[in-house]
């Protein structure tokens, strides 16, 4: 092979390696790209989940005063009417009795959605909050990770590069060398 034939095709292989190293970078920085995005989605979507419970938990708690406030001003009625006396001599199933299962079944609702309200506030959002930092300092680990593995696999790749160069070189010295002897 003459000297600019060899000259060439050394540079067609350095450009073909800048190309391949150049997409390789570009690969792994578009997987950089899509951790962050996935973070960021994920902790977007948590923060959207705690605001979701905490308005349904004030929505609860509001629904809970209300069904209160519903069944006190009915039972305060009731316990205010002469209907008292009355109300002992009727059996189980009189239409009094039925009113009252019925106004402390809305003071137990309302206690129920009292509960439900404390759950939220004080059990889902929190734990969502300690999802979200697990969330971020996970995604900030492997980011550092991540970025440690593509550093070394580049290093890893230029010295593959190296070796192969000088071993390009030596074969082509060796070479040149056998055939200088054949051929005086």
């Amino acid at each position: 092979m003459t000297s600019p034939a060899k000259f060439k095709k050394d540079k067609e292989i350095i450009a073909e390696y800048d190309t391949q190293v150049k997409e390789i970078r570009a690969q792994l920085t578009e997987q950089m790209k899509c951790l962050d995005q996935q973070c960021e989605l994920r902790v977007q979507l948590l923060q959207d989940l705690q605001d979701f419970f905490r308005k349904k938990a004030e929505i609860e708690m509001d629904y809970s005063r209300n069904l209160e406030k519903l069944a006190e001003r009915f039972l305060a009625k009731t316990r205010s009417t002469k209907d008292q006396q009355f109300k002992k001599d009727q059996n189980v199933l009189s239409p009094v009795n039925c009113w009252n299962l019925l106004l402390n079944q809305v003071k137990r609702e309302s206690r129920d959605h009292t509960t439900l309200s404390d759950i939220y506030l004080n059990n889902i959002i929190p734990r969502f909050v300690q999802v979200s930092e697990d969330s971020g300092r996970l995604f900030k680990k492997s980011k550092e990770v991540g970025q440690q593995l593509q550093d070394d696999l580049m290093k890893v790749l230029n010295e593959l590069y190296s070796v192969s160069q000088m071993g390009a070189w030596l074969f082509n010295k060796q070479r040149e060398a056998a055939f200088g002897s054949l051929w005086p």
